[in-house]
């Protein structure tokens, strides 16, 4: 659906492969199952993690993760998760500027205050122009699979807490990504109707 007011873009690219816009959700409006599985589907992965990595480890050893952060620790952990925030943007744009076919300039932000829902601040990396489909879906999933799976692998591997914590964390980021990553997929990538137009 697309929102009022915005243009129907041709959905060939130069290469004449296809290419969506992406802005998936505007107005950040979910049905009542996207809203499950944005929640569900990320807090599932963490348990998963978690409950291997306490079955293996103990919950004794997860919790050493605020001393190895140091004597301040319990302070540093939300500015450990506040650069994971970051980090998820960044992850993002530096997907869609690397596997677009634009640059830098053709990655926007979106920055929201207040918008409807219980979000006080809404922010989205999206790309600006055309991007294919493939690119946008690796786009889309990145920060979950490099901020979130791969360090929670890595900690299952190796019992470091802090790279559970980095993990689950960055695993619990992903709600909206999860469900645009389901859309996306739900609809073949060669229908004109699953074009996303950008505001």
């Amino acid at each position: 659906m697309r929102p009022v007011g915005t243009e129907r873009r041709p959905a060939r690219g130069h290469s004449g492969a296809v290419t969506v816009y992406a802005d998936p959700d505007p107005e950040c409006a979910e049905d009542d199952w996207g809203a499950t599985r944005a929640v569900a589907v990320p807090l599932a992965v963490a348990a998963a993690f978690a409950g291997v990595y306490v079955g293996t480890y103990g919950v004794d050893r997860y919790l050493d993760y605020v001393t190895m952060l140091g004597p301040r620790g319990e302070w540093l952990q939300f500015v450990v998760m506040g650069g994971l925030i970051v980090g998820h943007g960044a992850v993002h744009a530096m997907t869609y500027a690397v596997l677009g076919e634009g640059s830098w300039r053709d990655v926007r932000v979106d920055v929201s205050l207040f918008p409807d829902g219980l979000d006080p601040v809404r922010v989205a990396v999206l790309p600006d122009g055309p991007i294919r489909r493939s690119a946008y879906l690796l786009g889309v999933a990145a920060p979950g699979l490099l901020l979130g799976v791969a360090p929670c692998a890595w900690a299952l591997l190796t019992g470091t807490p802090l790279a559970l914590f980095v993990g689950l964390v960055g695993v619990l980021l992903t709600g909206s990504d999860v469900s645009e990553l389901l859309a996306t997929l739900g609809v073949s990538d060669t229908a004109a109707d699953r074009e996303f137009v950008t505001g």
